[in-house]
Formats: C-alpha cells, sequence, structure tokens
C-alpha cells in the first residue's frame, strides 16, 4: 500500500470509507506492542530470579 496515495482530501481527511477499512484490519501492531513488552519484562523477571534471587540461597 502506497502511504501517498489516499482517497481522502488534500487537507489530510481520510474518507469514511477508509477510515472503515484501516479500522477493520484490526489493531495488529497494537497486539504485536503488548506482545513484545509482555516478553521483556518476563525475560527481565526470570532474568532477575536467576541472577539476583537463586545465587542468594534460601532465606533462614
Amino acid at each position: 500500500m502506497d502511504p501517498n496515495v489516499h482517497s481522502g482530501d488534500h487537507s489530510g481527511n481520510a474518507s469514511d470509507d477508509e477510515v472503515q477499512r484501516i479500522v477493520a484490519q484490526g489493531p495488529h501492531g497494537a497486539i504485536a506492542v503488548a506482545g513484545v513488552a509482555a516478553v521483556v519484562v518476563l525475560a527481565i523477571w526470570i532474568g532477575f530470579y536467576f541472577l539476583v534471587f537463586l545465587p542468594r540461597g534460601a532465606i533462614h
């Protein structure tokens, strides 16, 4: 899809049909960003667990 070609007017406003087409495609980018963020948080947590908590040993 060419970002320079759209059916809206020249002021940058998209037509209703174009908006409906974009919304129908779904939030793929937002889901990808949320998935990457969740993986990063999980990786940090696992890193702390193995590199900080386990080497300290059991707490008595």
